[in-house]
């Protein structure tokens, strides 16, 4: 895609209108011909630790470029946590691969051990994982909430939220709205655009097109 499409540029244009940053603007694929924007309310956190989480698969056509998403998703927001060894772990990753759940694993720092392994488990498919960084507001704070100083032993001691949107620059989290978080002070206005095109291959120049525009100015 060459050019600019206009009936996009409108689109941002009008969400950055409702939103205060393009953190707060998500793209995804349309189930029409037609590119619309929806409102909807979540959390914002910090982009992806690693490029790795966010393979850009062409093939798969319906999937946003550079944008993982997790569904059914242990949050495990850690303070000293990460910096335990792999073998402190494992036991939280094997029930969540069981129970096919995901994991995000939201940090500043991580042992480097724990996040090949996290990375290998998401390339493969055997674990749905990103790590993630802690938002930061302008004062320079971290995301608020309970903080893990040591991994939990059972997936049931963490946050579960249906819905995870992750890239490069920015983290939302989108909880069913009879899950506890949803009556959170925290949550924020998100705005979702959702991209038509003339067929597949379209769509998905599309969305690129969109993806390249918010990690610009995110």
């Amino acid at each position: 895609m060459h050019n600019s499409p206009p009936d996009l540029l409108a689109l941002l244009a009008q969400a950055r209108a409702i939103v205060p940053d393009d953190r707060h603007i998500w793209c995804c694929a349309s189930e029409t011909f037609d590119s619309r924007l929806r409102q909807q309310r979540g959390l914002l956190l910090g982009g992806a630790f690693s490029p790795h989480f966010l393979r850009d698969n062409s093939a798969m056509w319906s999937d946003t470029p550079w944008t993982m998403r997790l569904r059914h998703c242990r949050v495990a927001v850690c303070s000293q946590a990460a910096q335990e060894p792999l073998a402190a772990w494992l036991p939280l990753m094997e029930a969540i691969a069981g129970s096919g759940e995901s994991l995000l694993v939201v940090t500043d720092t991580i042992d480097s051990e724990l996040l090949s392994t996290l990375v290998v488990n998401a390339v493969k498919g055997t674990l749905r994982v990103c790590v993630v960084h802690p938002v930061r507001d302008r004062s320079g704070g971290a995301t608020a909430g309970a903080q893990l100083a040591a991994p939990p032993t059972s997936a049931d001691q963490l946050l579960r939220i249906d819905d995870v949107w992750v890239r490069r620059t920015a983290t939302a989290c989108f909880p069913k709205p009879e899950d506890p978080l949803a009556a959170a002070a925290a949550l924020q206005n998100f705005v979702i655009i959702e991209t038509g095109g003339e067929n597949h291959e379209d769509q998905y120049d599309r969305l690129r097109f969109l993806v390249r525009e918010l990690q610009r100015g995110a």
